[in-house]
């Protein structure tokens, strides 16, 4: 008889109230998608750092063939010898802050970039735009990167020196950047959330308040009253929480299967699978449920005598 009551309860708020209840479904979805693609953002983040770490190189770039516009500021008037390659190469071997090197020559350059890149871009790019390079590993790029460019960015035949880890650093920075924005959003939207269930329990309330008060005559308890009202902002959340499940996925896909597709497809970033996804979508889930239950039970108890 209590279960029927209760579900009576909510079926009969449901329909009166049935445009609020769409629109607390659709906020809902709205901020535990943004919810999700913040976990997922922080898991990218945190897959990224682990596939790196002690993994970063460092580039020492060769003069290429110089432009035909000579630059003030260019250190190469011409391309790098045989003679100064070999110079260069002799004393990565024996410098005791460098691990192992290897060479990559403009052919080599040129394949690896076209193996990252579209096909529309990598066709306007040919051999000689990407220079000669070692690749060199550092035994602690933290520590002696800074001595490593001070020693070798001025050598004959050198054009210049980068690391790694300054290009992860900016990806890096996107990717956080994405997950801050989704975070202050979801913020935001959540408290739009509250403020929509509360004045929609206040609504269902005000508008059953005649059976309320018989049922309280008759011996219900407040818990038995106030109880369909939770169950309505609680269901309401979960179907929001299914839906934001579809938009995280959605968001996923657009973003590391299309604006980043051939760098997943190369393993420069990291992919995230469907267990990543229903935990992200079952976090905010989770979320959305325990703060609509609280935020109904705060406003029956504050604002709406049963």
């Amino acid at each position: 008889m209590r279960a029927n009551f209760v579900l009576s309860g909510v079926a009969t708020g449901v329909r009166r109230n049935l445009t609020m209840t769409i629109a607390l479904i659709l906020n809902t979805a709205i901020t535990l998608t943004f919810v999700g693609w913040a976990i997922l953002a922080d898991k990218e983040i945190r897959d990224f750092k682990h596939d790196y770490e002690g993994k970063l190189n460092v580039s020492l770039y060769l003069c290429p063939q110089p432009l035909s516009i000579r630059q003030p500021d260019n250190p190469c008037p011409s391309h790098y010898t045989e003679a100064q390659k070999t110079a260069i190469q002799h004393k990565l071997e024996t410098d005791p802050i460098v691990q192992k090197s290897t060479f990559i020559s403009e052919t080599e350059a040129l394949d690896r970039y076209r193996k990252t890149q579209p096909a529309e871009i990598a066709h306007n790019v040919a051999k000689g735009d990407i220079p000669a390079q070692f690749t060199v590993h550092l035994r602690n790029i933290g520590k002696d990167y800074p001595a490593f460019v001070r020693d070798y960015q001025h050598l004959p035949g050198v054009s210049g020196t980068t690391t790694e880890s300054d290009v992860l650093k900016r990806l890096l920075k996107i990717i956080d950047g994405v997950r801050l924005g989704s975070i202050a959003f979801a913020l935001v939207v959540l408290v739009a959330s509250i403020l929509l269930i509360a004045n929609t329990i206040q609504v269902a309330a005000a508008q059953r308040k005649n059976e309320t008060s018989i049922m309280r005559l008759v011996g219900a308890s407040r818990w038995m009253t106030e109880l369909p009202f939770m169950l309505e902002a609680i269901l309401a959340s979960i179907a929001g929480g299914i839906v934001a499940i579809g938009l995280i996925t959605l968001g996923k896909e657009f973003v590391l299967n299309n604006i980043f597709k051939v760098p997943v497809q190369n393993g420069v970033i990291p992919n995230l699978d469907i267990n990543d996804v229903l935990v992200a979508g079952g976090v905010g889930l989770i979320t959305g449920v325990v703060v609509a239950g609280l935020t109904a039970l705060v406003t029956l108890r504050l604002y709406v005598k049963l």
